[in-house]
């Protein structure tokens, strides 16, 4: 079986569970209660915009160690994970196709969650960010999340459930830290907190209050993201070509 037929499995598989809907209404309903909420508040504009990516930031390694358990546990249902134990090629590459599949399911809600969001709050009148912007947001919010995912696969993989959860709960505790003085001179080592950051400075560098986004720190993060990222991939296949089903008292 070649990657592109692993490929239409997964998306079978995937349009066939809940983890599609997952990405589609749980951005939306974000979408929705901002709005509503927006309507009402009394902040500024770009108070409301950078807070609603903020909590975005926060919300996603939550959200993702969720996403990756639910993945891990259609496989371990489904025959103690023996779709992958006996595929007819390296366990590594299903665990990379599973994984890219769970990426492109991301980048749909990212765009759902932060262009959905500039779509009504321009319609509500709101005009001082432009689409553009919403959509490099989304982006950023995406690249920034790319290590939570690897990292959250890995986990959840490895030891399944109750791991994976918990992992998430501290991820975005840290995330809601790294907005403080106190992620100044580390956030763009700490994965949980890039999306977050990239996010802040780009909203206020758009309005002429924040000249940070060039800044040495956002290089530094852009680097960790990309050598990470590398050398988690590679522990992807080397871990993959290994990897057992576990059985627990969760399943």
């Amino acid at each position: 079986m070649n990657v592109k037929s692993h490929i239409k499995t997964e998306l079978y598989k995937l349009s066939h569970s809940s983890l599609i809907w997952i990405h589609i209404l749980m951005p939306l309903c974000a979408v929705s209660v901002f709005l509503v909420y927006y309507r009402f508040a009394a902040w500024s504009e770009l108070g409301k915009v950078t807070g609603y990516l903020q909590i975005l930031s926060i919300a996603y390694p939550v959200v993702i160690a969720l996403i990756t358990t639910i993945a891990c546990d259609f496989e371990v249902q489904a025959g103690h994970g023996q779709l992958v134990l006996t595929a007819p090629c390296h366990r590594s590459i299903v665990h990379i196709v599973k994984l890219s599949v769970l990426l492109g399911c991301g980048l749909l809600s990212s765009f759902l969650a932060v262009l959905g969001f500039g779509v009504g709050f321009r319609m509500m009148g709101n005009v001082c960010f432009s689409i553009p912007f919403y959509v490099k947001s989304a982006i950023l919010l995406y690249g920034g999340s790319i290590l939570l995912y690897e990292i959250s696969y890995l986990v959840s993989f490895q030891f399944q459930r109750g791991v994976g959860i918990g992992l998430g709960i501290v991820g975005s505790l840290v995330s809601a830290l790294m907005q403080t003085g106190l992620g100044d001179a580390v956030w763009y080592y700490v994965p949980c907190g890039i999306s977050l950051r990239w996010c802040s400075l780009y909203a206020m560098s758009q309005t002429g209050g924040e000249n940070r986004i060039l800044c040495t720190d956002v290089m530094k993060s852009v680097i960790f993201v990309v050598v990470s990222g590398l050398l988690l991939f590679v522990l992807l296949v080397l871990w993959g070509n290994t990897w057992e089903s576990k059985t627990t008292g969760e399943e």
